[in-house]
């Protein structure tokens, strides 16, 4: 018969609450901004203390006719805002008719990233002021380059209604993108520049009143700062102000006067630019025929906004001077703000999740504490009141989800393929499996999450070569011979003599994984899967199919990507490579000699910094660099061009040039990663260490300068971002070449060469590493967040782990009770089906990728998912079903045809990861005695377990041969893909008497 198939609606599929929408977004390998230190934390390098907010809820103003004026209730002016945290990127509005109460209007994220730390994003607002546009991505896209260029996704939210349109995919994270105008147009782009500076930028502009694509221009070479006009997109390229036309040309308007940090619409089609030259803030306006200087401010003091009819100067104004600019407007503000409302009345100054500041949890955290509490500070530009406030946002759910069971002529794919004879296959196996070299989800792969002391330890160890710890054979149950971290990966002696310093490897390891070497959801003392960066090459999406050949396989908390890929040229070997997997010291080791490695290179081209001497932190800015985006060593390619690419580069125009050091102003810096290269990101940990659960540093400060010109407690940084700016890479620091210092973008662009700002030379000008833990001395205890589970506890009676041999755990938990059944996990339905129109079905592939190991539970291991919406025919979601089986030893059983025996079913819950209402099925088995074939008892994993380990007694049921417990995540409607729901031990314990405790079944033999 003839097959037909079609999606179900939108309408049909989406699922709402209080306007908030989660949207699909591409995600990466793992890390991100961490935890900032709380106000009053002991520690003399920490960001500026903040104020603490008021719980208001959104209220800034208890006052609004003294704040705002007169005429506050009939003003349409509204301020849109955006940040992020681990439940997704917000997009907040306030009106000032409701006395600029902030709300959330949206939630962009993805079902299923829950574990994978903060978002972030920009925002701005269209000219009609009706929609928002927005770009967004976890954090830890900050730390791929080629995520930052074109990984990121875009969506349009109606402030009115707050339906948000996905948009764009792929698109470029960077400070000024997307592009408003005066109209309701947005452009969005795509960055092709590789880190030669030499590719092509792809404009999208898209109508925000249907999200739709109108118009698409590639350009080549480096476009920022897009700003859509009626006749062709504005923009900067090769240091001009440039109008791109619908076929692509750029037409030069005018050179610019220094580097470009905003560009906005001003009245009668002119156009405002700010710029740093000569060390400061200058402003001037484009009129069509000529540049206008507008007056300068101190370095990073000045802000440029969008305003109806017109347009916002605000911060240190008072040297700028709008009498020659019609619609340019100005307001004072004791700093650059954050953004400014549309009309001009509400400056925000600061919006920040509490996660974010570290004030209760860590980031990645399974409780999140603090997520979706957003504190907002502002500034009445009428009255230059201040105020603050906090938001508390909606849980984001789903949207609309990509994978639904299909229609075919009216009934579901599957039992329409099932009722025409077409047999299951697997349609592409090529493209459902990982390059990765250690397997997710094998039991045999299981890494334990250190708690910070032990981090800071094997740092302080591996950096001097004294990682000497002995791991014994069968460490954490991976199989392997017994090794020493240190002798499986020697340090690599650097260049000219010296160390790695310890801050800068603890550095490393805070923006790389935030210091996890187990997934995000596990915490310290716990197993898990290996943290993993976009293992099944799909963008870590629980929605798309693994890409094989496509996965980054970094791996753990220093995200070892180098030797981990069974598909590229000298992979590890099993015993290096389970290591590098498992163990954080392993991990910590390999990282370090990459890291050395990275020096290396960088002496055996003569390149340093400052006095090249390896022992003060500031003099490892270029190792950094090429750390995250590689050196190029070989003369004999590129046209013989080597060094360090363009991407990290300072003055590359993807950075604000007027940025501060990051995170030594303000906490809101971890809430825009982007905003600055990947070595400045580090030495900002270096200054300001993320904090543990408990809200303490994860590690030491270094010693910082005692004297020079830097601030005191603080690193001595070059803040020229021209520094890396000269002859050797076609390059010119002065202010005459523009926005790009150059303009080549080619591998020209490398740079290739030494840089000296006067540090590192003495401990009066460097700063100097500072060991917490005396080299040779022994492991440090492990601090554990969640007690340790039961071992080897469990009632008398057939025990059914959820290991194959309970004894392969990270616990070290030794069974002595022989597990006399079966455990299964039956994952999607198992059934593919290759379409024929270049699609296909392969459930199997989709649920594995929600699917975790936790080193909790009985005998120190648990597996758990999350509870997806169920329901019936195209409503039932296989694409993400998991269905755990327990199933007795037949040969115990009673056979077919007798009374069958009396079982007393116990199931184990975790004191963590076990959060849903989970019905747990009970097939009886074969029996000819009339009882009924199931039993069900629903279980609430998070009251009964309530934090702690616990065997929670089902009751008593008839059983015979064949028999088995079932449970899934998808047999009810109300499940959401947040809750977790746990799979653990049972046991089936023989009895004569019916039970009186049982929260379910109380049978009794006849």
């Amino acid at each position: 018969m003839a097959l037909t198939r079609s999606n179900k609606s939108a309408g049909a599929r989406r699922r709402t609450a209080r306007r908030t929408a989660r949207i699909g977004m591409l995600s990466c390998a793992v890390l991100a901004a961490g935890l900032l230190p709380a106000s009053g934390v002991a520690t003399s390098a920490q960001a500026a203390p903040q104020d603490s907010v008021p719980h208001t809820n959104g209220n800034l103003f208890t006052s609004p006719k003294k704040a705002l004026g007169e005429d506050w209730q009939t003003s349409t002016d509204r301020s849109v805002i955006g940040t992020g945290d681990s439940t997704g990127f917000h997009i907040l509005a306030a009106d000032e008719s409701q006395s600029f109460r902030y709300r959330e209007v949206a939630n962009l994220t993805e079902t299923g990233l829950d574990g994978i730390g903060p978002w972030t994003g920009y925002v701005c607002t269209t000219g009609t002021g009706r929609y928002a546009a927005a770009v967004y991505a976890p954090s830890t896209a900050t730390n791929k380059p080629a995520l930052m260029q074109h990984g990121a996704f875009a969506a349009v939210v109606d402030l009115t209604t707050g339906k948000v349109t996905r948009s764009v995919a792929g698109v470029q994270l960077a400070y000024f993108s997307p592009g408003c105008g005066q109209g309701d147009t947005v452009t969005f782009t795509r960055s092709a520049v590789g880190d030669s500076g030499k590719g092509t930028t792809k404009l999208f502009d898209v109508d925000a009143t249907t999200g739709k694509t109108v118009g698409t221009r590639t350009v080549t070479g480096q476009f920022t700062n897009p700003l859509p006009t009626p006749d062709g997109d504005l923009g900067v390229l090769g240091g001009r102000l440039v109008k791109v036309s619908a076929g692509g040309r750029a037409d030069v308007l005018t050179d610019l006067p220094g580097r470009l940090f905003a560009l906005t619409p001003s009245a009668g089609g002119a156009v405002d630019l700010a710029v740093v030259a000569h060390g400061k803030d200058v402003l001037h306006r484009w009129d069509g025929k000529k540049l206008t200087s507008l007056g300068t401010a101190p370095l990073g003091r000045l802000g440029l906004y969008p305003r109806r009819g017109g347009d916002l100067v605000a911060g240190d104004v008072s040297g700028i001077d709008t009498a020659k600019a019609p619609g340019l407007s100005k307001s004072t503000a004791p700093g650059k703000p954050l953004a400014a409302s549309r009309e001009g009345h509400l400056l925000t100054t600061s919006a920040a999740s509490e996660e974010l500041k570290g004030i209760t949890s860590k980031i990645g955290s399974s409780s999140r504490q603090g997520a979706g509490l957003i504190d907002v500070k502002a500034l009445a530009t009428t009255s230059g009141t201040s105020a603050a406030t906090q938001v508390t946002t909606a849980e984001a759910v789903t949207a609309g989800t990509d994978d639904v069971e299909p229609d075919v002529n009216g009934q579901p794919e599957k039992i329409a393929l099932a009722q025409s004879g077409v047999t299951a296959s697997d349609p592409n196996p090529q493209s459902h499996y990982s390059n990765c070299l250690v397997k997710r989800n094998n039991v045999h792969a299981q890494a334990l999450q250190p708690s910070t002391n032990m981090v800071e330890w094997a740092v302080d160890q591996a950096v001097h070569g004294d990682l000497n710890i002995t791991r014994p054979a069968n460490y954490l149950g991976t199989g392997s011979a017994a090794y020493n971290p240190q002798t499986l990966f020697p340090r690599l002696p650097l260049t000219g003599g010296g160390y790695v310093p310890a801050q800068v490897m603890l550095g490393i390891l805070a923006q790389e994984s935030n210091f996890k070497q187990a997934s995000w959801h596990s915490v310290p003392g716990d197993g898990g899967n290996p943290l993993l960066g976009d293992y099944y090459g799909n963008a870590d999406s629980i929605h798309n199919y693994p890409n094989n050949g496509a996965a980054d396989c970094g791996y753990g908390i220093a995200q070892v990507t180098t030797g981990m890929n069974e598909a590229k040229p000298d992979p590890y070997e099993p015993t290096e490579a389970y290591a590098i997997a498992t163990d954080y010291a392993a991990n910590i080791a390999a990282g370090v000699r990459i890291l050395s490695q990275t020096w290396n290179q960088l002496k055996s081209l003569g390149m340093n910094v400052n006095t090249g001497n390896p022992a003060y932190v500031e003099n490892w800015s270029m190792a950094l660099w090429g750390y995250n985006s590689g050196v190029y060593t070989d003369s004999s390619q590129n046209g013989g061009h080597t060094g360090l690419g363009w991407f990290n580069n300072p003055a590359n125009p993807n950075y604000p040039s007027d940025r501060a050091p990051f995170l030594r102003d303000s906490y809101d810096d971890a809430a825009h990663p982007a905003n600055w290269p990947y070595e400045e990101k580090i030495m900002g940990w270096v200054e300001t260490p993320q904090l543990t659960y408990n809200a303490k540093p994860s590690y030491a400060l270094p010693l910082f300068p005692t004297g020079g010109t830097s601030p005191a407690g603080k690193l001595n940084l070059n803040l020229n971002y021209r520094a890396y700016c000269d002859s050797s890479n076609n390059c010119d620091p002065g202010a005459s070449s523009g926005s790009d210092p150059c303009p080549a973008e080619n591998e020209t662009c490398w740079f290739h060469g030494s840089v000296d700002w006067g540090a590192g030379s003495d401990s009066t000008d460097g700063s100097t590493e500072n060991l917490v833990y005396s080299l040779g001395s022994g492991e440090p205890a492990l601090n554990r967040q969640y007690d340790a589970g039961p071992c080897n506890n469990a009632p008398a009676g057939l025990l059914v782990d959820d290991l194959p041999d309970p004894d392969d755990n990270t616990q070290g938990c030794t069974e002595s009770q022989p597990s006399e059944g079966k455990f299964n996990l039956q994952l999607g339905d198992n059934f593919t089906y290759d379409r024929g129109d270049g699609t296909w079905r392969a459930t199997g592939d989709i649920a594995p990728i929600d699917l975790h190991q936790l080193g909790a539970g009985y005998d120190g291991h648990a597996w758990f998912t999350h509870g997806y919406k169920g329901g019936a025919g195209s409503d039932a979601d296989l694409w993400h079903r998991v269905t755990a089986t327990w199933t007795p030893n037949p040969s115990l059983m009673s056979e077919p045809g007798t009374t069958g025996l009396l079982y007393d079913i116990y199931v184990h819950l975790p004191n963590h990861g076990a959060q849903a209402i989970v019905p747990y099925t009970v097939h009886v088995g074969m029996n000819t005695a009339g009882v009924a074939a199931t039993r069900t008892c629903s279980v609430n994993q998070a009251t009964r377990s309530n934090g702690k380990d616990v065997w929670v007694e089902l009751g008593t049921v008839r059983m015979w041969q064949g028999g088995n417990l079932q449970a899934d995540n998808t047999s009810r409607s109300d499940y959401t893909g947040d809750l977790d729901v746990a799979y653990d031990a049972v046991v089936f314990s023989a009895t004569t008497t019916a039970s009186s405790s049982g929260i379910c079944f109380h049978d009794a033999m006849p």
